[in-house]
């Protein structure tokens, strides 16, 4: 198979993705390598990370997924700041 061609896991993980309205429009990758879903791209919070790995879990039916998803930096000073006001 190419690099190219994506595998049924790697459908069914982005169909699922794209199915919940928190995660479809953050352009996250599922990859597959040999049966383990890898998510990699930003979101905006940690709440849309635990969300998509959760989602895919579901989806496939397996705990065989790596969250390497980025929370955005901009979201962590945010936060940052948030908790600086509220000491």
């Amino acid at each position: 198979m190419s690099s190219n061609e994506m595998t049924d896991l790697q459908l069914e993980a982005q169909k699922a993705i794209l199915d919940d309205e928190r995660t479809r429009e953050h352009g996250i990758e599922a990859l597959d390598e040999n049966g383990v879903i890898t998510l990699d791209g930003q979101v905006p919070s940690r709440e849309v990370k635990e969300a998509t790995e959760s989602i895919v879990k579901e989806a496939l039916d397996t705990q065989s997924v790596i969250n390497r998803l980025d929370v955005k930096a901009e979201d962590f000073d945010d936060a940052f700041e948030e908790k600086a006001i509220s000491e």
